[in-house]
Protein backbone atom coordinates (compact mmCIF):
# COMPACT_ATOMS: atom_id res chain seq x y z
CA UNK A 1 0.00 0.00 0.00
CA UNK A 2 0.87 3.68 -0.79
CA UNK A 3 1.72 5.98 2.41
CA UNK A 4 -1.42 7.86 0.84
CA UNK A 5 -3.77 4.73 0.66
CA UNK A 6 -2.31 3.83 4.72
CA UNK A 7 -3.27 7.17 5.69
CA UNK A 8 -6.69 6.88 4.01
CA UNK A 9 -6.97 4.27 6.67
CA UNK A 10 -6.63 6.75 9.71
CA UNK A 11 -8.51 9.22 7.96
CA UNK A 12 -11.24 7.85 6.59
CA UNK A 13 -11.78 4.55 8.02
CA UNK A 14 -15.67 3.00 7.16
CA UNK A 15 -15.14 0.95 10.20
CA UNK A 16 -13.02 1.10 13.50
CA UNK A 17 -12.78 -1.06 16.81
CA UNK A 18 -12.67 0.69 19.88
CA UNK A 19 -10.04 -1.42 22.20
CA UNK A 20 -10.11 -0.74 26.20
CA UNK A 21 -13.10 1.59 25.65
CA UNK A 22 -14.71 2.34 29.23
CA UNK A 23 -18.43 0.97 30.03
CA UNK A 24 -18.77 3.78 32.48
CA UNK A 25 -20.06 6.99 29.85
CA UNK A 26 -21.90 10.60 30.71
CA UNK A 27 -19.93 13.84 31.63
CA UNK A 28 -16.59 13.54 32.78
CA UNK A 29 -15.78 9.80 32.46
CA UNK A 30 -13.61 10.72 28.94
CA UNK A 31 -15.00 7.84 26.64
CA UNK A 32 -13.48 8.50 23.08
CA UNK A 33 -16.50 5.90 22.33
CA UNK A 34 -19.40 8.33 23.81
CA UNK A 35 -17.85 10.92 21.76
CA UNK A 36 -17.80 8.98 18.24
CA UNK A 37 -21.34 8.07 19.28
CA UNK A 38 -22.62 12.35 20.26
CA UNK A 39 -20.50 13.30 16.81
CA UNK A 40 -22.54 11.25 14.83
CA UNK A 41 -19.86 9.32 13.30
CA UNK A 42 -21.40 7.22 10.03
CA UNK A 43 -19.25 4.37 10.07
CA UNK A 44 -19.12 1.21 12.11
CA UNK A 45 -17.99 0.78 15.60
CA UNK A 46 -17.08 -2.08 17.47
CA UNK A 47 -16.07 -1.47 21.50
CA UNK A 48 -13.53 -4.41 22.66
CA UNK A 49 -13.82 -4.96 26.59
CA UNK A 50 -13.96 -8.21 27.98
CA UNK A 51 -16.04 -6.93 31.04
CA UNK A 52 -19.22 -6.11 28.90
CA UNK A 53 -21.15 -7.47 26.13
CA UNK A 54 -22.93 -4.08 25.63
CA UNK A 55 -21.85 0.11 25.43
CA UNK A 56 -24.18 2.98 24.25
CA UNK A 57 -26.04 0.12 22.50
CA UNK A 58 -23.33 -1.39 20.52
CA UNK A 59 -22.56 -4.99 21.05
CA UNK A 60 -19.11 -5.32 22.99
CA UNK A 61 -16.53 -8.15 22.27
CA UNK A 62 -14.49 -9.19 24.60
CA UNK A 63 -11.33 -9.28 22.34
CA UNK A 64 -10.20 -7.97 18.84
CA UNK A 65 -10.63 -11.74 17.31
CA UNK A 66 -14.21 -11.49 18.09
CA UNK A 67 -14.76 -8.43 16.45
CA UNK A 68 -16.77 -9.69 13.07
CA UNK A 69 -15.22 -7.88 10.60
CA UNK A 70 -10.94 -6.69 9.82
CA UNK A 71 -11.82 -3.01 10.52
CA UNK A 72 -9.73 0.01 8.68
CA UNK A 73 -8.76 1.25 12.19
CA UNK A 74 -8.14 -0.06 15.44
CA UNK A 75 -7.90 2.51 18.35
CA UNK A 76 -5.96 1.59 21.32
CA UNK A 77 -6.48 2.95 25.17
CA UNK A 78 -5.27 0.33 27.70
CA UNK A 79 -2.71 0.84 30.29
CA UNK A 80 0.84 0.56 28.75
CA UNK A 81 1.36 -3.17 30.48
CA UNK A 82 -1.60 -4.48 28.22
CA UNK A 83 -0.82 -2.44 24.60
CA UNK A 84 1.80 -5.27 22.16
CA UNK A 85 -0.66 -7.84 23.46
CA UNK A 86 -3.47 -5.71 21.51
CA UNK A 87 -1.59 -4.49 19.05
CA UNK A 88 -0.32 -8.54 18.20
CA UNK A 89 -4.00 -9.62 17.67
CA UNK A 90 -4.64 -6.42 15.39
CA UNK A 91 -1.87 -7.28 13.30
CA UNK A 92 -3.01 -10.75 13.70
CA UNK A 93 -6.85 -10.09 12.59
CA UNK A 94 -5.49 -8.30 9.85
CA UNK A 95 -6.17 -4.55 10.82
CA UNK A 96 -3.72 -2.18 9.21
CA UNK A 97 -3.82 0.94 10.62
CA UNK A 98 -3.79 1.21 14.64
CA UNK A 99 -3.83 4.26 17.18
CA UNK A 100 -2.24 4.09 20.74
CA UNK A 101 -3.86 6.64 22.42
CA UNK A 102 -1.62 5.12 25.45
CA UNK A 103 1.34 6.91 27.17
CA UNK A 104 4.14 5.52 28.83
CA UNK A 105 5.95 5.27 25.73
CA UNK A 106 9.34 7.11 24.91
CA UNK A 107 7.50 9.91 26.35
CA UNK A 108 8.43 8.24 29.66
CA UNK A 109 10.60 9.05 32.16
CA UNK A 110 11.91 5.06 32.80
CA UNK A 111 13.66 3.04 31.37
CA UNK A 112 10.35 0.63 30.30
CA UNK A 113 8.75 2.79 28.37
CA UNK A 114 11.65 3.14 25.79
CA UNK A 115 11.98 -0.91 25.52
CA UNK A 116 8.47 -1.24 25.14
CA UNK A 117 8.24 1.26 22.35
CA UNK A 118 11.23 -0.87 20.53
CA UNK A 119 9.18 -3.98 21.07
CA UNK A 120 6.22 -1.92 19.21
CA UNK A 121 8.46 -1.10 16.47
CA UNK A 122 9.63 -4.61 16.02
CA UNK A 123 6.68 -6.16 15.95
CA UNK A 124 4.96 -4.48 12.96
CA UNK A 125 8.98 -4.17 11.31
CA UNK A 126 8.33 -5.97 8.08
CA UNK A 127 4.23 -5.95 8.20
CA UNK A 128 2.14 -3.39 5.69
CA UNK A 129 0.74 -2.11 9.57
CA UNK A 130 1.01 1.10 10.34
CA UNK A 131 0.94 2.78 14.05
CA UNK A 132 -0.42 6.07 14.83
CA UNK A 133 0.91 7.24 18.60
CA UNK A 134 1.78 6.18 21.02
CA UNK A 135 0.59 8.61 23.61
CA UNK A 136 -1.89 10.63 21.07
CA UNK A 137 -5.44 12.30 20.67
CA UNK A 138 -4.84 10.63 17.12
CA UNK A 139 -7.14 11.59 14.03
CA UNK A 140 -9.82 14.29 13.64
CA UNK A 141 -12.10 14.54 10.32
CA UNK A 142 -14.72 17.05 10.42
CA UNK A 143 -16.56 16.03 7.46
CA UNK A 144 -17.33 12.42 8.75
CA UNK A 145 -17.69 13.82 12.36
CA UNK A 146 -15.19 11.30 13.60
CA UNK A 147 -12.53 12.47 16.29
CA UNK A 148 -10.42 9.98 18.21
CA UNK A 149 -10.09 12.37 21.11
CA UNK A 150 -11.34 11.12 24.25
CA UNK A 151 -12.23 15.21 24.97
CA UNK A 152 -15.34 16.46 23.11
CA UNK A 153 -14.96 18.70 20.78
CA UNK A 154 -17.13 20.88 18.58
CA UNK A 155 -15.46 20.43 15.03
CA UNK A 156 -16.54 22.47 11.90
CA UNK A 157 -15.08 21.77 8.38
CA UNK A 158 -13.01 24.48 7.53
CA UNK A 159 -10.25 23.57 5.28
CA UNK A 160 -7.40 23.23 7.88
CA UNK A 161 -5.40 20.30 7.89
CA UNK A 162 -3.47 19.85 11.27
CA UNK A 163 -0.60 17.82 12.01
CA UNK A 164 0.87 17.86 15.33
CA UNK A 165 3.05 16.66 18.13
CA UNK A 166 0.61 17.87 21.12
CA UNK A 167 -3.21 17.08 21.55
CA UNK A 168 -4.02 20.21 22.40
CA UNK A 169 -4.55 21.69 19.00
CA UNK A 170 -7.94 19.16 18.86
CA UNK A 171 -9.28 22.06 20.62
CA UNK A 172 -9.12 24.99 19.14
CA UNK A 173 -6.70 27.93 18.51
CA UNK A 174 -8.25 31.09 19.65
CA UNK A 175 -10.10 32.06 16.96
CA UNK A 176 -10.47 29.39 14.50
CA UNK A 177 -11.42 25.77 15.05
CA UNK A 178 -8.47 23.48 14.17
CA UNK A 179 -10.77 20.46 13.73
CA UNK A 180 -10.91 20.55 9.85
CA UNK A 181 -9.41 17.53 9.98
CA UNK A 182 -6.16 17.01 12.32
CA UNK A 183 -3.51 14.03 13.04
CA UNK A 184 -1.58 14.09 16.64
CA UNK A 185 1.33 11.93 15.65
CA UNK A 186 2.62 12.00 19.52
CA UNK A 187 5.67 9.71 20.20
CA UNK A 188 6.22 8.74 16.54
CA UNK A 189 7.22 5.62 17.00
CA UNK A 190 5.94 4.59 13.23
CA UNK A 191 3.51 7.18 11.36
CA UNK A 192 4.94 10.66 11.43
CA UNK A 193 5.05 14.81 10.58
CA UNK A 194 6.44 13.36 6.66
CA UNK A 195 3.06 11.18 6.64
CA UNK A 196 0.38 13.56 7.56
CA UNK A 197 1.76 16.01 5.51
CA UNK A 198 1.69 13.47 2.09
CA UNK A 199 -1.54 12.93 3.43
CA UNK A 200 -2.70 16.81 3.15
CA UNK A 201 -1.21 17.32 0.18
CA UNK A 202 -3.31 14.99 -1.85
CA UNK A 203 -5.90 15.86 0.18
CA UNK A 204 -8.43 18.10 -1.99
CA UNK A 205 -10.35 19.26 1.36
CA UNK A 206 -7.51 20.64 3.01
CA UNK A 207 -6.49 24.01 1.65
CA UNK A 208 -3.92 25.46 4.17
CA UNK A 209 -1.90 23.44 6.53
CA UNK A 210 -1.42 24.27 10.80
CA UNK A 211 2.23 22.72 11.63
CA UNK A 212 3.04 21.84 15.31
CA UNK A 213 6.52 20.40 15.64
CA UNK A 214 8.41 20.37 18.29
CA UNK A 215 11.72 18.05 16.92
CA UNK A 216 12.52 15.20 14.78
CA UNK A 217 14.32 12.28 13.83
CA UNK A 218 14.50 12.53 10.16
CA UNK A 219 14.88 16.06 9.71
CA UNK A 220 16.33 16.06 6.54
CA UNK A 221 13.26 14.14 4.85
CA UNK A 222 10.91 16.24 6.72
CA UNK A 223 12.30 19.76 4.85
CA UNK A 224 12.42 17.52 1.52
CA UNK A 225 8.75 16.70 1.38
CA UNK A 226 7.66 19.91 3.42
CA UNK A 227 9.31 21.73 0.35
CA UNK A 228 7.28 20.18 -1.83
CA UNK A 229 3.96 20.57 -0.45
CA UNK A 230 4.60 24.20 0.23
CA UNK A 231 4.55 24.44 -3.55
CA UNK A 232 0.96 23.41 -3.55
CA UNK A 233 -0.22 24.48 -0.19
CA UNK A 234 0.59 26.80 2.64
CA UNK A 235 2.05 25.63 5.98
CA UNK A 236 1.81 27.67 8.92
CA UNK A 237 4.23 26.04 11.42
CA UNK A 238 4.92 26.83 14.79
CA UNK A 239 8.34 25.30 15.56
CA UNK A 240 9.07 24.94 19.43
CA UNK A 241 11.28 23.26 22.12
CA UNK A 242 13.61 26.64 21.09
CA UNK A 243 15.70 27.24 24.08
CA UNK A 244 18.03 24.55 25.29
CA UNK A 245 15.99 24.32 28.52
CA UNK A 246 13.03 23.83 26.46
CA UNK A 247 14.69 21.02 24.31
CA UNK A 248 14.95 19.17 27.47
CA UNK A 249 10.96 19.36 27.95
CA UNK A 250 10.28 18.39 24.56
CA UNK A 251 12.49 15.26 25.12
CA UNK A 252 10.06 14.44 27.55
CA UNK A 253 6.63 15.35 26.33
CA UNK A 254 7.27 12.97 22.72
CA UNK A 255 10.91 11.88 23.04
CA UNK A 256 11.11 13.87 19.88
CA UNK A 257 14.94 15.24 19.03
CA UNK A 258 15.44 18.95 18.66
CA UNK A 259 18.38 21.19 17.30
CA UNK A 260 19.55 24.86 16.41
CA UNK A 261 16.62 27.12 16.29
CA UNK A 262 18.25 29.25 14.01
CA UNK A 263 19.11 26.37 11.51
CA UNK A 264 15.75 25.29 11.99
CA UNK A 265 14.27 28.68 11.05
CA UNK A 266 16.11 29.14 7.74
CA UNK A 267 15.60 25.60 6.85
CA UNK A 268 11.99 25.97 7.53
CA UNK A 269 11.83 29.52 5.46
CA UNK A 270 14.06 27.79 2.52
CA UNK A 271 11.25 25.10 2.46
CA UNK A 272 8.57 27.89 2.14
CA UNK A 273 7.01 27.12 5.49
CA UNK A 274 4.98 30.10 6.87
CA UNK A 275 6.60 30.13 10.16
CA UNK A 276 4.78 31.92 12.99
CA UNK A 277 6.26 32.59 16.54
CA UNK A 278 3.34 31.67 19.02
CA UNK A 279 -0.56 30.14 18.57
CA UNK A 280 -2.34 33.65 18.40
CA UNK A 281 0.41 34.42 15.33
CA UNK A 282 -0.84 30.81 14.09
CA UNK A 283 -4.66 31.13 14.34
CA UNK A 284 -4.21 34.82 12.49
CA UNK A 285 -2.30 33.79 9.76
CA UNK A 286 -4.56 30.44 9.14
CA UNK A 287 -7.65 32.43 8.77
CA UNK A 288 -5.64 34.64 6.07
CA UNK A 289 -4.78 31.78 3.98
CA UNK A 290 -8.36 30.43 4.31
CA UNK A 291 -9.95 33.52 4.19
CA UNK A 292 -7.88 36.44 1.66
CA UNK A 293 -6.20 36.71 -1.82
CA UNK A 294 -2.45 37.44 -0.99
CA UNK A 295 -1.28 40.73 -2.09
CA UNK A 296 0.20 41.72 -5.14
CA UNK A 297 2.81 44.09 -3.40
CA UNK A 298 3.13 45.59 -0.35
CA UNK A 299 1.58 49.12 -0.77
CA UNK A 300 -0.92 49.55 1.88
CA UNK A 301 -3.92 52.37 2.40
CA UNK A 302 -5.62 52.68 5.85
CA UNK A 303 -8.82 54.43 6.26
CA UNK A 304 -9.87 55.82 9.90
CA UNK A 305 -12.08 57.57 12.19
CA UNK A 306 -9.60 58.60 14.83
CA UNK A 307 -5.87 60.45 13.40
CA UNK A 308 -4.40 58.96 16.99
CA UNK A 309 -5.14 54.95 15.65
CA UNK A 310 -4.39 55.43 12.62
CA UNK A 311 -1.11 56.56 13.35
CA UNK A 312 -0.71 53.22 15.18
CA UNK A 313 -2.04 51.54 12.49
CA UNK A 314 0.89 53.11 10.12
CA UNK A 315 3.35 52.31 13.00
CA UNK A 316 2.54 48.94 12.71
CA UNK A 317 2.41 48.93 9.35
CA UNK A 318 5.46 49.82 9.02
CA UNK A 319 6.77 47.38 11.37
CA UNK A 320 5.48 44.54 9.40
CA UNK A 321 7.58 44.88 6.12
CA UNK A 322 4.63 46.41 4.38
CA UNK A 323 4.49 49.76 3.09
CA UNK A 324 2.12 52.99 3.53
CA UNK A 325 2.01 54.26 0.21
CA UNK A 326 1.93 57.68 -1.53
CA UNK A 327 -1.69 58.11 -3.04
CA UNK A 328 -1.45 59.54 -6.76
CA UNK A 329 -2.95 63.07 -7.28
CA UNK A 330 -6.33 61.67 -8.56
CA UNK A 331 -6.85 59.67 -5.13
CA UNK A 332 -5.69 62.74 -3.18
CA UNK A 333 -8.06 64.90 -5.39
CA UNK A 334 -11.19 62.82 -4.78
CA UNK A 335 -10.27 62.70 -1.08
CA UNK A 336 -10.32 66.33 -0.88
CA UNK A 337 -13.39 66.38 -2.46
CA UNK A 338 -14.80 64.70 0.52
CA UNK A 339 -13.47 66.43 3.31
CA UNK A 340 -13.28 70.05 4.47
CA UNK A 341 -10.64 72.25 2.78
CA UNK A 342 -8.20 72.67 5.48
CA UNK A 343 -8.16 69.37 6.60
CA UNK A 344 -4.56 67.78 5.22
CA UNK A 345 -5.50 64.55 3.71
CA UNK A 346 -3.20 61.49 3.01
CA UNK A 347 -2.38 58.31 3.94
CA UNK A 348 -3.93 57.37 6.63
CA UNK A 349 -7.09 58.99 5.51
CA UNK A 350 -8.79 60.86 8.58
CA UNK A 351 -12.53 59.96 7.70
CA UNK A 352 -14.49 61.41 10.89
CA UNK A 353 -14.50 64.98 9.46
CA UNK A 354 -16.39 64.20 6.42
CA UNK A 355 -19.09 63.05 8.85
CA UNK A 356 -19.27 65.03 11.52
CA UNK A 357 -18.42 68.74 9.69
CA UNK A 358 -19.19 67.75 5.17
CA UNK A 359 -22.50 66.07 6.56
CA UNK A 360 -21.71 62.61 4.80
CA UNK A 361 -23.29 59.72 6.60
CA UNK A 362 -21.46 57.26 7.98
CA UNK A 363 -21.57 54.39 5.23
CA UNK A 364 -21.17 57.48 2.07
CA UNK A 365 -18.34 58.47 3.52
CA UNK A 366 -16.44 54.78 4.42
CA UNK A 367 -17.54 53.49 1.12
CA UNK A 368 -16.15 56.57 -1.14
CA UNK A 369 -13.22 56.99 0.99
CA UNK A 370 -12.48 53.24 0.84
CA UNK A 371 -13.14 53.06 -3.24
CA UNK A 372 -10.67 55.97 -3.54
CA UNK A 373 -7.98 53.90 -1.57
CA UNK A 374 -8.75 50.59 -3.10
CA UNK A 375 -8.71 52.47 -6.84
CA UNK A 376 -5.41 53.65 -6.64
CA UNK A 377 -2.74 51.38 -8.01
CA UNK A 378 0.05 51.75 -5.88
CA UNK A 379 -1.98 50.49 -3.09
CA UNK A 380 -2.13 46.91 -2.45
CA UNK A 381 -4.09 45.76 0.54
CA UNK A 382 -6.11 48.20 2.48
CA UNK A 383 -7.32 48.25 6.42
CA UNK A 384 -10.20 50.26 7.68
CA UNK A 385 -9.56 51.60 11.24
CA UNK A 386 -12.95 51.70 13.36
CA UNK A 387 -15.41 51.62 16.62
CA UNK A 388 -17.36 49.08 17.41
CA UNK A 389 -19.77 50.45 19.70
CA UNK A 390 -23.27 49.27 18.67
CA UNK A 391 -23.47 45.74 17.83
CA UNK A 392 -25.61 46.18 14.29
CA UNK A 393 -22.65 48.22 13.24
CA UNK A 394 -21.65 46.01 10.95
CA UNK A 395 -24.51 45.66 8.89
CA UNK A 396 -23.92 49.24 7.16
CA UNK A 397 -20.29 47.54 6.22
CA UNK A 398 -21.88 44.56 4.30
CA UNK A 399 -22.43 46.34 1.24
CA UNK A 400 -19.31 48.41 0.97
CA UNK A 401 -16.88 44.95 1.89
CA UNK A 402 -18.96 43.04 -0.78
CA UNK A 403 -18.36 45.61 -3.71
CA UNK A 404 -14.53 45.88 -2.74
CA UNK A 405 -14.45 41.73 -2.91
CA UNK A 406 -15.98 42.42 -6.45
CA UNK A 407 -14.48 45.00 -7.70
CA UNK A 408 -10.26 44.60 -6.30
CA UNK A 409 -10.37 40.43 -5.87
CA UNK A 410 -6.38 41.06 -5.55
CA UNK A 411 -6.20 43.55 -2.99
CA UNK A 412 -6.92 41.95 0.45
CA UNK A 413 -9.32 44.02 2.60
CA UNK A 414 -8.80 43.81 6.50
CA UNK A 415 -10.05 45.69 9.74
CA UNK A 416 -8.55 46.95 13.17
CA UNK A 417 -11.44 47.58 15.28
CA UNK A 418 -11.72 48.82 18.16
CA UNK A 419 -14.63 48.54 21.25
CA UNK A 420 -16.80 46.76 23.21
CA UNK A 421 -18.81 45.66 20.41
CA UNK A 422 -15.75 44.24 18.74
CA UNK A 423 -17.01 40.21 19.07
CA UNK A 424 -20.43 41.07 17.32
CA UNK A 425 -19.38 43.56 14.78
CA UNK A 426 -16.74 41.03 13.31
CA UNK A 427 -18.95 38.25 13.19
CA UNK A 428 -21.13 40.33 10.83
CA UNK A 429 -18.41 41.55 8.60
CA UNK A 430 -16.35 38.31 8.50
CA UNK A 431 -19.91 36.77 7.44
CA UNK A 432 -19.37 38.32 3.82
CA UNK A 433 -16.28 35.49 3.73
CA UNK A 434 -14.19 37.98 2.17
CA UNK A 435 -12.58 39.94 4.78
CA UNK A 436 -11.01 39.53 8.75
CA UNK A 437 -11.27 41.71 11.90
CA UNK A 438 -8.33 41.96 14.06
CA UNK A 439 -8.63 43.71 17.38
CA UNK A 440 -5.11 44.87 16.77
CA UNK A 441 -3.36 46.63 13.80
CA UNK A 442 0.07 44.31 14.49
CA UNK A 443 -2.20 41.23 14.04
CA UNK A 444 -3.48 42.34 10.55
CA UNK A 445 -0.36 43.70 8.96
CA UNK A 446 1.25 40.44 10.73
CA UNK A 447 -1.00 37.89 8.47
CA UNK A 448 -0.84 39.93 5.06
CA UNK A 449 2.90 39.76 4.94
CA UNK A 450 2.52 36.46 5.47
CA UNK A 451 0.43 36.29 2.48
CA UNK A 452 2.73 38.25 0.57
CA UNK A 453 5.99 36.03 1.30
CA UNK A 454 4.19 32.98 0.47
CA UNK A 455 2.90 34.61 -2.63
CA UNK A 456 6.89 35.50 -3.02
CA UNK A 457 8.25 31.62 -2.39
CA UNK A 458 5.82 30.62 -5.04
CA UNK A 459 6.94 32.94 -7.53
CA UNK A 460 10.46 31.92 -7.17
CA UNK A 461 9.86 28.40 -8.13
CA UNK A 462 10.97 27.32 -11.53
CA UNK A 463 8.41 27.39 -14.21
Amino acid sequence: MSTLEQMKLFMEPASIAAIGVSRRTGPGEYNLLANLVSYGYAGRLYPVNPNATEILGLPAYPDVAAVPEVTDLALISLPRALVLQAVRQCVAKGIKAIVIITQGFADADDERGTQLQNELVKMIRGTDVRVLGPNTFGIANAGLKLSSSYIPVPMEVNGVGTVSQTGGTFLGLNDIRLIGKAIDVGDMCDVDIVDALEYYEADDQTKVIALHVEGMPDAREFLRVLERVARKKPVVTLKTGRSERVAEAVQSHTGALTGSDAVWDLALRRAGATRVEDIEEMSDTLRAFLRLNPPLGTGVGITTYTGGFGIIAADACARSGLDLVRFTDRTMDGLRELSPEWLGVGNPVDIWAGVSIMGHTRKAMETAALRLVMNDPNVHAAMAVIGAFDPHMGEEHVEMIEEMARDHPEKPFVYFMYGPEFQAVRETVEATGTTLAFPTPERAFRALMHLKRHRDFLGRLPR
